[in-house]
C-alpha cells in the first residue's frame, strides 16, 4: 500500500530530502531522496514464534493508522525495541558468529556502492545488521524497494558461500528509519557503537571487531 503525505519536497540536503511516499509490507517505510536512513535487517529464523506474533499485532495496527501520527510513532518505537530485545539474545540462525561470515560480511559492506546505497556506519552482531546509510538517492518508491532487495540477494549469496551453505538467509521485510536530523543521526551512532556491549558481546565497544 503507498501512502502520500503533504511533505515539503524541497531537498537542499540528508535532512531535508525529497519526500516520495510510503509504502507498507509488514512495516511502514518512508521514502525520501537523497535521504540517511538507520535500518536493522534480521536472518531468518532469527525470532521464536512469540517475538514474531507481537511485531505481527504492531504491523496489523500500523497498516490501519495515519504513518505521520504520533500512535504510529509510538507503535514504531515499541515495535524496534521489541525486536533489539529478541534479537540481542542471539538465538535461532546466528551466521555471524561464524568468522568467516562475519568476515565476509564486513567486506561486502565496505565495497558496496549500487543503485545509489552505501553504507557509512554498520555493525554485524551475530543474527543481524544495523546499518546507517550514505544519502540514499532514489527517484521513486521502486527504486528504494529495488536497493534493498539487491543489496538483501547480494550479500546472502556472499555470506552463504564464505559459510558453505544455500539457502534463504535474510527475513523478507526489514525496519528502517528515515533519519531526520544531525541529533538522531548521532544517537543512531552511539546505538551502534554500544549494541554489542549491551547484548553482553564484549566489555568496551572499541573491542568489537565487526564494526564501521
Amino acid at each position: 500500500m503507498l501512502i502520500l503525505l503533504g511533505i515539503n519536497n524541497e531537498m537542499s540536503g540528508p535532512w531535508s530530502s525529497c519526500f516520495l511516499g510510503v509504502y507498507n509490507d509488514s512495516l511502514p517505510h518512508w521514502v525520501v531522496d537523497c535521504g540517511c536512513y538507520a535500518v536493522t535487517l534480521r536472518c531468518q529464523g532469527s525470532l521464536p514464534i512469540s517475538t514474531k506474533e507481537r511485531l505481527r499485532e504492531i504491523s496489523d495496527t500500523l497498516r490501519q493508522i495515519d504513518p505521520a501520527s504520533d500512535e504510529a510513532k509510538a507503535s514504531h518505537r515499541r515495535h524496534f525495541a521489541i525486536l533489539e530485545q529478541a534479537l540481542d539474545r542471539a538465538e535461532g540462525f546466528c551466521p555471524f558468529t561464524d568468522r568467516d561470515g562475519a568476515r565476509a560480511m564486513m567486506e561486502f559492506l565496505d565495497l558496496y556502492d549500487s543503485e545509489g546505497l552505501s553504507f557509512d556506519h554498520w555493525i554485524i552482531m551475530p543474527n543481524h545488521l544495523h546499518l546507517v546509510t550514505a544519502p540514499l538517492r532514489c527517484s521513486s518508491i521502486n527504486d528504494f524497494r529495488t536497493a534493498w532487495s539487491r543489496f538483501k540477494s547480494r550479500s546472502a549469496r556472499a555470506v552463504n558461500r564464505a559459510i558453505g551453505r544455500e539457502g534463504q538467509f535474510w527475513q523478507s521485510s526489514w525496519y528502517d528509519r528515515w533519519i531526520r536530523g544531525p541529533e538522531e543521526h548521532q544517537k543512531w551512532l552511539t546505538y551502534l557503537m554500544e549494541n554489542p556491549v549491551k547484548a553482553g558481546l564484549c566489555r568496551r565497544a572499541e573491542d568489537y571487531p565487526y564494526r564501521m
